[in-house]
């Protein structure tokens, strides 16, 4: 007569992201019943387990004429326990799933390995489930790892101010995948941008001068996290609370009311970063000063090109810069200012500004169309040049003429 064949070896999967026993029904039945055991005494599902009266052995490392067997060695163990407790399942607890592969790993990835059908079948078993978002733990655990003693000499050395241009730097990224509309690079810049995000809370979590709260410098991403949430909750009344919109434009308008009495700010331009592009700066100072009702004519500079005669600036309008519907100003202002004999700094400023109040009257974000331009031109360079380069000519060596004969013709 055969007898029984070898125990069933039940891998089950948990998550550091969900507090130890917070186990599926399925998990819990499946502890009670069959041997349990891990390659990690310090697993951190074992104090709940055994709080539960499941008693799990944790196996002293295999001796090193084992440790080649691998998933081997571990088998026979497993097996063994349940011949033991005469039963014809055991448990492996794995490696609970975290941000970075911890002691076991390898061992359990030989473990999974093997998992699938067979008389010696070994099976996993799903016993926690993620929230959505939970996998950001994992991304704050990790920076906590990297800024701890005996984590990476760079990253603890560094600060807000020295990271400060890799958040503008992934910004831009991200920005740019955007722009030539690639989702996979995306993702992994917004990750980036992330990271910046979790690398300045932890920074600001080691600050010695006291909290934020009251003057210091110091909070953590969950304040972070907390001062999001409570942001968006009250901005907006019309989906938390009992206020009702008529469509998107009442809810900016109530989102700026909201917002400038949180911030008791007695100006339209406070809280404008400085720092950004200036177009962007211009076109943003703008936009603010058009929801006061202040009126356009008032962005552009006065004279000298006020007083330019009509005719010139229709003529110089008429050589291709765009005017606008109805009286046109920013539009003459463009024009007139180009035709300037000789522009200083100040005179660039004054175009430079009226173009973008002439962008906000035909519907286009000067920023976006300024580089889409920049864009374009750096196209034509690229193909220019390699056009030179398929001929073996140096595209230093060109003159006005080559130049031109190899330039693309512009196709929008």
């Amino acid at each position: 007569m055969t007898g029984p064949g070898p125990a069933r070896v039940t891998l089950l999967a948990t998550s550091a992201r969900v507090a130890p026993g917070l186990l599926t029904a399925e998990a819990w039945d499946l502890v009670r019943r069959a041997p349990v055991l891990c390659a990690d005494p310090a697993h951190p599902q074992l104090a709940a387990l055994r709080a539960a009266g499941v008693d799990v052995e944790a196996l002293a490392p295999p001796e090193p004429s084992d440790r080649a067997e691998g998933a081997g060695w571990a088998l026979a163990r497993l097996r063994a326990a349940a011949a033991a407790a005469g039963t014809d399942e055991v448990v492996w607890l794995l490696e609970p799933a975290a941000g970075w592969p911890g002691p076991a790993a390898a061992l359990d990835a030989a473990l999974r390995a093997g998992a699938g059908g067979g008389p010696e079948a070994v099976r996993v078993v799903a016993g926690t489930h993620d929230v959505p978002g939970g996998v950001l733990l994992d991304a704050v655990a990790v920076m906590d790892r990297l800024r701890s003693p005996g984590g990476c000499p760079w990253d603890a050395k560094q600060t807000h101010a020295s990271l400060a241009p890799y958040l503008l730097e992934e910004a831009y990224e991200a920005y740019q995948a955007i722009e030539d509309a690639q989702p996979a690079e995306l993702r992994e810049e917004l990750g980036d941008v992330l990271m910046q995000v979790l690398f300045h809370a932890r920074v600001a979590q080691e600050a010695a001068d006291g909290d934020v709260d009251q003057g210091g410098g110091r909070f953590d991403v969950d304040e972070v996290a907390a001062g999001l949430v409570d942001k968006l909750v009250r901005r907006h009344p019309h989906v938390f609370g009992d206020v009702t919109v008529a469509g998107a434009d009442e809810v900016v308008t109530n989102w700026d009311a909201i917002k400038t009495a949180e911030k008791s700010r007695r100006s339209v331009t406070d809280g404008v970063p400085l720092t950004q592009p200036a177009l962007s700066l211009a076109a943003k100072l703008q936009s603010r000063a058009r929801k006061l009702g202040v009126p356009a004519d008032l962005f552009l500079p006065a004279a000298p090109w006020a007083e330019t005669d009509a005719t010139t600036v229709g003529d110089v309008a008429s050589e291709g810069l765009p005017v606008a519907d109805g009286p046109g100003v920013p539009a003459e202002a463009v024009a007139a200012i180009a035709a300037e004999p000789e522009l200083d700094e100040r005179g660039i400023g004054d175009l430079l500004f009226a173009a973008v109040t002439l962008a906000e009257a035909a519907g286009v974000d000067p920023e976006a169309a300024l580089r889409a331009r920049a864009r374009a031109f750096r196209d034509a360079l690229a193909l220019a040049e390699e056009s030179a380069h398929a001929d073996a000519v140096d595209p230093v060596a060109q003159d006005s003429a080559d130049w031109r004969l190899r330039w693309p013709p512009r196709t929008s």
